[in-house]
């Protein structure tokens, strides 16, 4: 008996989604997935976090919050009581440069389910009370993420990376002070101003029993009017590299980050960027975690990420190292980032890569809402769906020349920030050392 040959998988391709565009500016992607029996409704806002008043930072996150709390047609919890009776879920939030509202829902409630949807993006009844609740809800969270050191560390490293003048050196969700100071009528000019349908896209993602979902699109937001102000996406440039350490007594762990204002997805390099940090930190055989973790037993689990924003994008190690060790492991990570003479991107962990980000694609496009996240991401990013399958062919000519060069270019290693949450008395002295 032979052994029997698997061949290589097929190239998977994202698939293609017939768009279309209402006489109000609302422009509509769907995707027919068959066999996905719950569908997922995504609606894609362009409201970069600049807009926002600079005393009201977060009133773009509250208005989100509060949506699903009534609305003109269904005041109070009957909003919630016709949801329900739907099977349906609503859910949303807000990126730096769009807000966005998703719908799931069984396929044979689509067309009782998206009427609903439209109310809670046209019509919100943005009660004072609602907004009261959620200003304190968020107020209590701010609370908490202070006292978190991995949220601090990475309110800290954003802010420590982006220039300050640019509003994506803070919290997407603002800060005490801001959040403090919104009101209900800020949260209703809010919407007024930047809620409507020329600034939409609308992703429809399942199976749709053979129908044509656009008229019911039609029905619920096609004559929805609202015009709204202009707006401009800023662009952020990065700030001087600089050391911080964020003292928390007692602390056994510190949380650390170590890297740069990164580039965005429209760069030519960030498929080499990504495969070569992939290699670095990416996986759970990457340099840094086979060492730090496997190897040295510093931390349960390290990673290099490069998060791509419209413009620009963070490149950061992150890990928590015991705090006895921690100076230690700070220095090693600095070497095993290095990626000159015998330490360049090798052929076999280049492969690996690829194998791995090229494979892990469909599996993550699955299901009709992992259709419709993927197209919302790229929606905000300012890219087209196409973008998916030729960033898949540009991760396969990458060389682990070109890999090594990026990290090179985008990750040098004497113009890193270091940001550190921890035991100031007992970290201070190593780390000055190291």
């Amino acid at each position: 008996m032979k052994r029997p040959v698997v061949p290589a998988p097929p190239v998977w391709d994202f698939p293609s989604p017939r768009t279309a565009q209402l006489d109000n500016g609302l422009r509509v992607l769907i995707f027919q997935r068959p066999g996905q029996h719950l569908i997922n409704a995504t609606l894609v806002l362009e409201l970069p976090l600049s807009a926002e008043p600079r005393d009201r930072e977060g009133v773009s996150a509250i208005l989100q919050r509060c949506l699903d709390e009534g609305t003109a047609s269904h005041p109070g919890t009957d909003f919630a009581d016709e949801l329900e009776g739907c099977g349906a879920v609503l859910a949303g939030g807000t990126g730096y440069a769009a807000a966005h509202l998703s719908l799931e829902v069984p396929s044979t409630r689509f067309g009782t389910a998206l009427p609903l949807f439209a109310e809670a993006v046209r019509e919100p009844q943005l009660a004072d009370a609602d907004v009261r609740r959620h200003v304190e809800l968020r107020l209590a969270e701010l609370a908490q993420e202070e006292a978190h050191p991995s949220h601090r560390g990475a309110i800290a490293f954003r802010a420590g990376v982006i220039g300050s003048e640019y509003r994506a050196a803070r919290s997407a969700s603002g800060d005490a002070t801001g959040v403090g100071a919104i009101t209900a009528d800020d949260v209703r000019a809010q919407h007024q101003a930047h809620y409507g349908p020329e600034r939409g896209t609308l992703v429809l993602a399942g199976d749709f029993g053979g129908e044509d979902p656009l008229p019911a699109v039609v029905a619920a937001f096609g004559d929805w009017r609202q015009p709204t102000v202009p707006i401009s996406h800023e662009v952020p440039r990065s700030a001087p590299a600089r050391a911080l350490l964020i003292d928390r007594p007692g602390a056994v762990q510190a949380d650390v980050r170590l890297g740069r204002f990164g580039i965005d997805n429209r760069h030519p390099d960030y498929a080499a960027l990504r495969l070569g940090g992939f290699v670095l930190g990416g996986g759970f055989l990457s340099r840094l975690n086979r060492v730090l973790r496997e190897e040295r037993g510093y931390t349960y689990g390290v990673q290099l990420a490069n998060s791509p924003a419209r413009s620009g994008g963070l490149l950061a190690m992150h890990a928590s190292f015991r705090t006895e060790v921690a100076a230690a492991a700070i220095a090693e990570a600095s070497e095993l980032l290095r990626v000159d003479g015998d330490r360049r991107i090798t052929d076999t962990e280049l492969t690996d890569a690829v194998n791995f980000l090229v494979g892990i694609a469909p599996l993550r496009c699955a299901t009709a809402s992992g259709i419709a996240d993927q197209a919302a991401a790229l929606v905000e990013a300012g890219l087209d769906t196409g973008f998916v399958n030729t960033h898949s062919a540009a991760l396969r000519q990458v060389t682990p020349e070109a890999a090594t060069e990026a990290l090179e270019r985008h990750l040098p290693l004497n113009d890193l920030s270091l940001v550190v949450v921890g035991d100031a008395e007992a970290l201070a002295e190593p780390l000055r050392s190291a």
